[in-house]
């Protein structure tokens, strides 16, 4: 076995970029040497100018292959005698062996000769030469740059690149730079040269060069740094696990500061701070123990201190400027009402074609009384059309013109300051909520409506338009938004007719040039998928999903809740054969094509086909009450128990009789069953 060490050294790469890049880069190499038949065990790491693979277990070589070539057909190959002829002496030759090592194997087209031979694996390095700077120079950033001649395409320019193979380089070219066994260590502190012979020594050197290669060695510094500074400042560190990972992709070497803010820009509202500190300087705020927010923060800083205190002053300095900006922006914003804003959304265009931010208002404002009534919210009506007609005039505040990400949150901050009730500003504040699957939906019933007629509105307005989302491009996070119509009929426990609200939005919209059918069938499909999404993200079986799915599924929460009656039932001992025989019910009625008819019950003439019907037609009283009510699992114990009988009746009964009266009356018994279960849940997509 033999040690692998690939370094490549850039300019500074976005830190949001690093441990998507680590997963290909890794993914890439181990795909593409099994692929060669080298096979090994491999670790990646990054700072924020390297990445870095290893792998303490590769072959010196590949392993040997066996191959068969196919050559000319027996009969050319020998004479009458079993001697081989000028074709096959040929052959053996072209191949490589001896023609006594020919054998004869029958074929699909007759007898041919065929030459077994094993071609011997290269050594590694020499596989390795040819596929790393072709992976690598494949790897895909979101964003790339081009240098030099710019004919180099990558994150960041590459400043060196150190391929070893058990300490001896590996000899090619990555974006015109040659591979070696030096690199250098960080920036500032430790710039000189410095020469490698192997894994090891490589990530010693780089320790003792202030550059810590291990990310999750990074972050655990960088909190207990955290809790340290925060603690000397009285408070503690905010919560911010993700800003903590954002800070371990943007050194080399661990270090925080502590920097302090005049106690006045404590007046803003805390969620403009945050913002300001978070999205724009990548600060943690440091709170006191009743979790107000304290006028200290804390900054990542490429070395482990400050002895002079230059970096912190820098970061007061910068924070300064951008909350006095946030100050004036509030300032100014305040001056008027968000009504009175409204019509400046005419001149602020949502869609080419769907018109301004103020058409979009009114579209909204209807739809959220048209949902209040179907979800039977008549109560929050008044409060989620109000919220809905001043959801999104803080997109021309000067303060979300600003900061961009506070957009919704602005509004309910000057709603509530202007005295609008509880649950019209907590709506336009929770408007963007969910933002993902394990986010939060909106507080208040009149949130949650408003949140859905602002996503239906845009899910019928860009489908009618034909935007739907393909492969990875979303250019209007039409994903999300389905996501967030799932989640909150899910989380709030809604009952809604999701393809009729879809209807009612649509026709709120003029001239779209796609049918309403047309439209509306692609986006029941595409809201679908967001189910099965986070159904399966809840730990529901695919298979136990998609029983649901296939049937009626206007109502998310119907299905969510049958589905979970199905994983429930399919532990019971009678439920498997319950779904084998499902199966064949399907089989035989897709042979039979189902015939119209209603069951006959003189003609239930056989003992198990009379047991059946009888034990059918007693569940089926009670499934109609039990379906009715939604008691999904009482249901399914139900159906679970016609399993015995139908299996009895397939065992005993030809179903696919001669006589045409009884062979129609038996595929109607099936028929009628099959119907009554597919109101619950597809059997015949269970995988047993």
């Amino acid at each position: 076995m033999a040690e692998l060490l690939l370094e490549i050294l850039a300019e500074e790469i976005p830190a949001g970029t690093l441990p998507g890049a680590r997963v290909d880069l890794l993914e890439k190499v181990a795909r593409a040497l099994a692929g060669e038949r080298i096979g090994g065990t491999f670790f990646v790491h990054s700072t924020s100018r390297r990445l870095i693979l290893t792998s303490p277990d590769l072959p010196d070589r590949q392993e040997d292959r066996t191959v068969e070539v196919t050559g000319p057909p027996a009969s050319a190959a020998f004479d009458a005698e079993g001697n081989p002829t000028k074709a096959a002496i040929g052959f053996a030759k072209a191949q490589g062996i001896d023609v006594g090592s020919l054998v004869v194997e029958e074929t699909p087209k007759g007898k041919y000769v065929v030459a077994r031979k094993t071609i011997e694996g290269r050594f590694t390095p020499e596989v390795l030469a040819e596929i790393l700077p072709a992976l690598v120079e494949k790897m895909t950033f979101p964003k790339m740059m081009r240098w030099g001649d710019g004919k180099p395409l990558w994150v960041r320019p590459v400043h060196s690149v150190i391929a070893l193979f058990d300490g001896v380089v590996i000899p090619f070219t990555l974006f015109g730079v040659e591979t070696s066994r030096t690199t250098t260590g960080h920036r500032t502190l430790a710039p000189s040269r410095i020469v490698v012979t192997g894994a090891a020594d490589y990530f010693a050197k780089l320790r003792h060069a202030f550059v810590e290669p291990d990310a999750s060695i990074r972050r655990e510094a960088l909190s207990a740094q955290a809790a340290e500074l925060a603690e000397e400042a009285d408070g503690v560190p905010a919560s911010d696990p993700s800003l903590v990972d954002t800070w371990s992709h943007l050194v080399e070497w661990p270090g925080l500061v502590r920097g302090a803010f005049e106690e006045a820009y404590l007046e803003l509202p805390e969620e403009i701070l945050v913002t300001s500190m978070r999205e724009h300087q990548k600060m943690l705020p440091v709170r006191a123990d009743d979790g107000s927010i304290r006028n200290a923060f804390l900054a990542v800083c490429d070395q482990a201190s400050d002895p002079k205190g230059y970096i912190a002053q820098g970061n007061e300095w910068v924070l300064d400027a951008r909350f006095a900006d946030a100050r004036f922006f509030y300032q100014e914003d305040r001056k008027q009402k968000l009504e009175e804003r409204l019509p400046r959304l005419g001149r602020l265009q949502f869609q080419e074609k769907l018109g301004s931010y103020l058409a979009k208002t009114g579209r909204i404002e209807k739809l959220a009384g048209q949902l209040a009534s179907r979800l039977s919210l008549e109560a929050a009506s008044p409060d989620a059309v109000r919220a809905a007609g001043l959801l999104k005039a803080d997109l021309v505040t000067d303060m979300v013109r600003e900061f961009t990400d506070l957009q919704g949150v602005v509004g309910g901050l000057y709603a509530k300051e202007e005295g609008e009730p509880e649950a019209v500003w907590q709506a336009i504040y929770d408007q963007y909520r969910p933002a993902s699957a394990d986010d939060s939906v909106p507080r208040s019933d009149a949130g949650g409506i408003a949140a859905l007629a602002d996503r239906l509105d845009t899910l019928t307005g860009l489908f009618g338009l034909g935007l739907i989302p393909t492969g990875s491009r979303d250019p209007y996070a039409l994903r999300r938004a389905a996501l967030g119509v799932v989640k909150i009929l899910l989380d709030r426990g809604w009952r809604l007719d999701l393809p009729a609200a879809c209807a009612d939005a649509f026709a709120l919209h003029e001239g779209l040039p796609r049918p309403a059918a047309e439209t509306l069938r692609d986006l029941d499909a595409f809201l679908l998928e967001r189910v099965r999404f986070l159904l399966e993200k809840r730990g529901f079986a695919a298979d136990e999903v998609e029983s649901v799915l296939t049937t009626d599924t206007r109502d998310v929460c119907d299905v969510a809740e049958r589905v979970a009656a199905v994983a429930a039932v399919r532990k019971r001992a009678d439920f498997v054969p319950l779904a084998i025989a499902f199966k064949r019910v399907q089989n035989i009625l897709a042979q039979a094509g189902e015939p119209d008819g209603e069951i006959d019950p003189a003609l239930v003439t056989e003992e198990a086909e009379r047991a059946l019907a009888s034990d059918y037609f007693q569940a089926r009283g009670m499934l109609d009450e039990l379906i009715g009510r939604r008691h999904w699992g009482e249901a399914l114990a139900v159906m679970a128990s016609l399993g015995p009988p139908l299996d009895r009746f397939f065992t005993e009964v030809m179903v696919m009789a001669e006589d045409p009266a009884l062979r129609r009356n038996r595929v109607a018994l099936l028929r009628s069953m099959r119907d009554q279960f597919y109101r619950v849940a597809r059997f015949s997509e269970i995988q047993s």
